[in-house]
């Protein structure tokens, strides 16, 4: 084989290796490099055949022997180019990484040349998972928007790198109630082709993270519906799909309408009847606790507690760069723990365990979630400082957001009426005048005049129209 076509057929047996590793297709890029050996290279491409061969062995799940490979190569490679150099060093850290040695993965990214384009691009993306994972969120999103920036600059484009940068960020800016960086997110998004071959995962997150922004933060119902359904339709795993129903349960819970939320939190746990638990890892590990929480909003205490068992029993060490078994998981367990005691009616374990959450969440500054979990404190107990928290953070969501009005119903002090009281309370919710309630009631006018002035004292309000607004505000009345 002539040397010009030689170098020809081996530079496209790396780009298809490279590109079957960004598919997250190890095996297939193994295959694909075995057979390059046999094609004469020169020394860079040997150095970038072995630099393959370790990264895919890691990402095969054969981290020790991948690493090896890679540090034969760094160790080689003092006189290749720069980029190559760095691009090795890369897939060291990343090695480092699924072997949960962190201090060695960061240390190994500093190491990457900041003239090495998209590979210096890669190595603020993967600094951004190791700060996600430490919990340093503000650091995570620091550097995810920093690569960013630095593919914006790249003679290279990387959609999987602009992907699962979006995503992360889509994640951070929901849980930090942090509506610049959801602008980022928006912006980003909009300009993606999302139909691209490979982005299906980072696609559904990001739909989910939409749905769940819009829920909490914006109160924007519809939105988080249609953005919801949208994660169904694109769920790239049965697992994941599991997780969207779970998400329409959840909006459909907070738009008032809790036969839908439980026909959704049923369906997801149907679908889940179906895969194997043991095999679900990364993202999909987390399922069973996703499920959990639903059932138990639902009040299916029986198949909440059976979907919480099941993530206990079958939880481990998640894959490379993937965002669960983190402090943030731990703290998840805690909050569906406390769900599920309190849908079983044992009160004192739910308190116990959505403290441990709500401590765990804003020690790692988890706004979204910490809120969550001091809103369900202040509901069961009086935890002044669950309280006091919810109070600062709550102003960040939008008046129409669940959380914030359950925070303002927390507030507002319970009011004990008589059965008189409630009836000509609902009366005058429904719009009938003092002659009219006299009349249905078989009372005077001075009678019902007189209810009517108590209920004016009791709810601290001047008028008709404003008492029925204070009725509806507190949940007494719903209007048809």
């Amino acid at each position: 084989m002539r040397a010009r076509d030689a170098a020809s057929r081996l530079n496209l047996m790396l780009l298809r290796a490279r590109a079957l590793l960004r598919l997250d297709s190890a095996a297939e890029a193994l295959q694909v490099l075995s057979d390059a050996c046999a094609v004469p290279a020169g020394s860079d491409e040997s150095l970038t055949l072995r630099m393959l061969t370790g990264a895919a062995h890691v990402r095969a799940g054969e981290v020790e022997r991948g690493l090896q490979i890679l540090t034969d190569a760094r160790r080689d490679a003092d006189g290749a180019h720069s980029t190559i150099r760095s691009e090795i060093v890369l897939n060291v850290a990343l090695a480092h990484y699924a072997l949960r040695n962190l201090d060695a993965a960061e240390k190994s990214l500093r190491h990457v040349d900041t003239k090495s384009d998209i590979v210096y691009a890669r190595a603020l993306e993967y600094r951004g998972w190791i700060a996600l994972t430490r919990a340093d969120a503000e650091a995570a999103t620091r550097l995810f928007v920093n690569a960013l920036e630095t593919l914006d600059r790249c003679r290279h484009y990387d959609r999987f790198l602009e992907a699962n940068c979006i995503r992360a960020l889509a994640h951070l800016a929901v849980d930090r109630l942090d509506r610049s960086t959801w602008s980022i997110v928006e912006e980003r998004r909009a300009r993606v082709d999302w139909s691209v071959n490979g982005l299906g995962q980072p696609n559904f997150w990001i739909a989910y993270c939409a749905a769940t922004y819009a829920l909490d933060v914006q109160g924007n119902v519809l939105r988080a519906a249609r953005e919801a359904r949208a994660a169904e339709r694109g769920a790239p795993t049965a697992a994941a799909r599991v997780q969207a129903l779970c998400k329409r349960a959840a909006v459909a819970r907070y738009a008032g309408e809790p036969l839908s939320a439980t026909d959704h939190a049923e369906a997801a746990a149907e679908l889940f009847a179906t895969l194997k638990p043991p095999d679900l890892s990364g993202d999909d590990a987390i399922v069973p606790l996703v499920l959990a929480e639903q059932l138990a909003n639902a009040s299916l205490g029986d198949a909440a507690r059976a979907a919480l068992d099941t993530f206990s029993r079958y939880a481990r060490k998640s894959s490379v760069l993937s965002m669960t078994h983190s402090p943030y998981t731990q703290a998840f367990h805690r909050l569906v723990e406390g769900a599920v005691s309190e849908a079983a009616g044992e009160k004192r374990a739910a308190i116990r365990r959505y403290r441990e959450a709500f401590e765990l969440y804003a020690t790692h500054a988890d706004v979204r979630r910490a809120l969550d979990a001091a809103l369900r404190l202040t509901r069961l107990s009086a935890d002044r400082r669950a309280a006091e928290y919810a109070q600062a953070h709550a102003r960040k969501l939008a008046p129409q957001s669940w959380m914030r009005k359950e925070l303002e119903k927390s507030k507002t002090p319970a009011v004990k009426l008589t059965a008189v009281q409630r009836e000509v309370l609902l009366l005058i919710c429904r719009g009938k005048s003092n002659p009219e309630i006299g009349r249905l009631r078989k009372r005077s006018l001075h009678t019902i005049r007189n209810l009517v002035s108590r209920l004016f004292e009791i709810f601290e309000v001047s008028s008709r129209e404003e008492l029925a607004v204070e009725c509806v505000r507190r949940g007494l009345y719903t209007p048809n």
